[in-house]
Protein backbone atom coordinates (compact mmCIF):
# COMPACT_ATOMS: atom_id res chain seq x y z
CA UNK A 1 0.00 0.00 0.00
CA UNK A 2 1.33 3.60 -1.13
CA UNK A 3 2.33 5.51 2.20
CA UNK A 4 1.83 9.02 1.48
CA UNK A 5 3.73 11.51 3.90
CA UNK A 6 0.72 13.79 5.65
CA UNK A 7 2.31 16.73 4.69
CA UNK A 8 2.23 16.17 1.46
CA UNK A 9 -1.32 14.98 1.44
CA UNK A 10 -2.73 17.72 3.09
CA UNK A 11 -1.02 20.27 0.66
CA UNK A 12 -2.51 18.34 -2.32
CA UNK A 13 -5.82 18.16 -0.83
CA UNK A 14 -5.52 21.86 0.15
CA UNK A 15 -4.59 23.02 -3.55
CA UNK A 16 -7.13 21.06 -4.87
CA UNK A 17 -9.72 22.97 -2.13
CA UNK A 18 -7.90 26.25 -2.56
CA UNK A 19 -8.14 26.36 -6.33
CA UNK A 20 -11.58 24.72 -6.74
CA UNK A 21 -13.08 27.09 -4.26
CA UNK A 22 -11.44 29.97 -5.58
CA UNK A 23 -12.18 29.51 -9.00
CA UNK A 24 -15.84 28.69 -8.83
CA UNK A 25 -16.42 31.53 -6.38
CA UNK A 26 -15.00 34.12 -8.62
CA UNK A 27 -15.95 32.56 -11.99
CA UNK A 28 -17.45 29.46 -12.88
CA UNK A 29 -17.38 25.55 -12.18
CA UNK A 30 -15.05 25.12 -15.48
CA UNK A 31 -12.87 27.97 -13.83
CA UNK A 32 -12.75 25.84 -10.69
CA UNK A 33 -11.76 23.18 -12.26
CA UNK A 34 -8.81 24.82 -13.90
CA UNK A 35 -7.67 26.65 -10.60
CA UNK A 36 -7.71 23.11 -8.92
CA UNK A 37 -5.36 21.74 -11.44
CA UNK A 38 -2.90 24.30 -11.28
CA UNK A 39 -2.11 24.41 -7.97
CA UNK A 40 -2.36 20.99 -7.88
CA UNK A 41 0.48 20.44 -10.49
CA UNK A 42 1.92 23.30 -8.24
CA UNK A 43 1.91 21.40 -5.07
CA UNK A 44 3.49 18.63 -7.01
CA UNK A 45 6.21 20.40 -7.77
CA UNK A 46 6.35 22.17 -4.24
CA UNK A 47 6.30 18.70 -2.59
CA UNK A 48 8.91 17.16 -4.60
CA UNK A 49 11.39 20.17 -3.99
CA UNK A 50 10.44 20.12 -0.15
CA UNK A 51 11.52 15.80 -0.01
CA UNK A 52 15.12 17.30 -1.06
CA UNK A 53 15.41 20.41 1.24
CA UNK A 54 14.65 21.12 3.92
CA UNK A 55 12.69 18.00 4.26
CA UNK A 56 9.18 16.72 4.80
CA UNK A 57 9.69 16.46 8.87
CA UNK A 58 11.66 19.98 8.78
CA UNK A 59 10.55 22.71 10.89
CA UNK A 60 7.12 24.03 9.78
CA UNK A 61 8.45 27.75 9.01
CA UNK A 62 10.76 26.05 6.69
CA UNK A 63 8.80 23.54 5.07
CA UNK A 64 6.29 26.57 4.83
CA UNK A 65 8.51 28.83 3.08
CA UNK A 66 10.08 26.08 0.79
CA UNK A 67 7.30 24.67 -0.44
CA UNK A 68 5.49 28.33 -1.08
CA UNK A 69 8.78 29.65 -2.82
CA UNK A 70 9.02 26.05 -4.58
CA UNK A 71 5.47 26.39 -6.36
CA UNK A 72 6.00 26.70 -10.12
CA UNK A 73 2.60 29.03 -10.00
CA UNK A 74 4.22 31.27 -7.27
CA UNK A 75 7.22 32.10 -9.31
CA UNK A 76 5.26 32.88 -12.28
CA UNK A 77 3.46 35.14 -10.83
CA UNK A 78 5.82 36.70 -8.58
CA UNK A 79 7.83 36.96 -12.16
CA UNK A 80 4.80 38.79 -13.96
CA UNK A 81 4.43 41.01 -11.04
CA UNK A 82 8.14 42.36 -11.47
CA UNK A 83 7.46 42.78 -15.02
CA UNK A 84 4.52 44.58 -14.30
CA UNK A 85 5.64 46.64 -11.30
CA UNK A 86 3.52 49.66 -12.31
CA UNK A 87 0.60 48.36 -12.05
CA UNK A 88 1.54 46.68 -8.86
CA UNK A 89 2.50 49.78 -7.17
CA UNK A 90 -0.13 51.96 -8.80
CA UNK A 91 1.65 54.41 -11.18
CA UNK A 92 0.12 52.99 -13.53
CA UNK A 93 -4.13 51.63 -13.27
CA UNK A 94 -6.96 50.78 -15.23
CA UNK A 95 -7.37 47.74 -17.56
CA UNK A 96 -4.43 47.06 -18.33
CA UNK A 97 -3.71 46.18 -15.15
CA UNK A 98 -5.84 43.26 -14.61
CA UNK A 99 -3.36 40.58 -15.33
CA UNK A 100 -1.19 41.88 -12.20
CA UNK A 101 -4.29 41.66 -10.42
CA UNK A 102 -4.63 38.21 -11.29
CA UNK A 103 -1.21 37.29 -10.47
CA UNK A 104 -1.62 39.17 -6.90
CA UNK A 105 -4.55 37.00 -6.27
CA UNK A 106 -2.39 33.86 -7.80
CA UNK A 107 0.13 34.37 -5.61
CA UNK A 108 -2.03 34.90 -2.65
CA UNK A 109 -3.81 31.98 -3.20
CA UNK A 110 -0.34 29.82 -3.14
CA UNK A 111 0.18 30.48 0.26
CA UNK A 112 -2.49 28.55 1.57
CA UNK A 113 -1.87 24.54 0.53
CA UNK A 114 1.08 24.42 1.98
CA UNK A 115 -0.84 25.21 5.52
CA UNK A 116 -3.16 22.20 5.12
CA UNK A 117 -0.24 20.33 4.45
CA UNK A 118 1.36 21.57 7.94
CA UNK A 119 -2.24 21.21 9.37
CA UNK A 120 -2.77 17.78 8.54
CA UNK A 121 0.89 16.94 9.60
CA UNK A 122 0.27 18.31 12.93
CA UNK A 123 -3.18 16.12 13.19
CA UNK A 124 -1.57 13.16 12.28
CA UNK A 125 1.57 13.61 15.06
CA UNK A 126 -0.87 14.53 17.37
CA UNK A 127 -1.08 11.93 20.79
CA UNK A 128 -4.13 10.06 21.45
CA UNK A 129 -5.33 10.63 25.17
CA UNK A 130 -3.80 8.15 27.57
CA UNK A 131 -6.49 4.87 27.87
CA UNK A 132 -8.48 5.37 31.53
CA UNK A 133 -7.47 3.42 34.39
CA UNK A 134 -9.82 1.16 35.07
CA UNK A 135 -10.34 -0.43 38.69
Amino acid sequence: MLRINPFVMGHLVGAVLVGGTAGTLFLDAQAGLICAVALLAGAFVSSYVCQWWPGIEAPAWKLWAVAVFASPIMLLTLGYMVFDYECVVGITTGWNCLLAALAIMAAGLCLLPPLFGLLWRWWKRRRAPPPAMSS
